[in-house]
């Protein structure tokens, strides 16, 4: 078995509420974060991703 390694990033984040749904959409449109099989799957997706979690994180900032 190959070595196995962990590269940590530190991506960021939103400085206020208001922020939250455009950084999460950037952060899911992006490709090198989730890899999908068809391109053009990418933004409903971030679409979808963010706007169902920005509530949800807006109340922890």
């Amino acid at each position: 078995m190959g070595r196995v390694g962990v590269l940590l990033l530190n991506l960021g984040g939103p400085e206020k509420p208001e922020d939250v749904r455009p950084f999460l959409f950037n952060l899911f449109s992006d490709p090198e974060i989730i890899r999908l099989p068809f391109r053009w799957l990418q933004k409903p997706l971030a679409w979808m991703i963010s706007t169902m979690r920005a509530k949800k994180s807006q109340k922890k900032l």
